[in-house]
């Protein structure tokens, strides 16, 4: 998590400073890239989790950093109907982790649609470390 926590000279306090609150949320995802060949590449993953910026999300393949990607998040219902709403996605990564770490995987800085909206649900373009 390097440059997302910084520690205060004066009091040795720990300072968070992401841009935007994260969200803890385990949800499938879906997404796609373009290899630099153009041969389109899918993969799938779990989020760890998401804020108005963007996602994190746990992959055992994740495409390469810079690449610009379309995911697709499923939310489940909360009230344990079968209706689910999914967030269609476009972003870059920005951060992929080691498989050697615990939770190997990516985070994309990303703009949000529901399925049937017309316009973004997020749209900051900011980044999520």
């Amino acid at each position: 998590m390097s440059g997302t926590l910084t520690t205060t000279p004066r009091t040795g306090a720990e300072v968070d400073l992401r841009k935007a609150k994260r969200y803890p949320l385990s949800a499938l995802v879906l997404f796609c890239w373009k290899r630099v060949d153009g041969i389109l590449q899918e993969g799938e993953g779990t989020t760890r989790d998401i804020s108005i910026r963007g996602v994190f999300i746990v992959a055992q393949s994740p495409p390469p950093p810079g690449v610009l990607l379309e995911l697709d998040v499923y939310l489940s219902s909360l009230s344990g109907t079968p209706k689910s709403v999914q967030l269609h996605g476009e972003g870059k990564v920005i951060r992929v982790s080691g498989r050697q770490e615990p939770e190997p995987g990516f985070a994309v800085e990303a703009t949000f649609q529901t399925e049937n909206s017309g316009g973004p649900l997020f749209d900051t373009g900011g980044v999520i470390q």
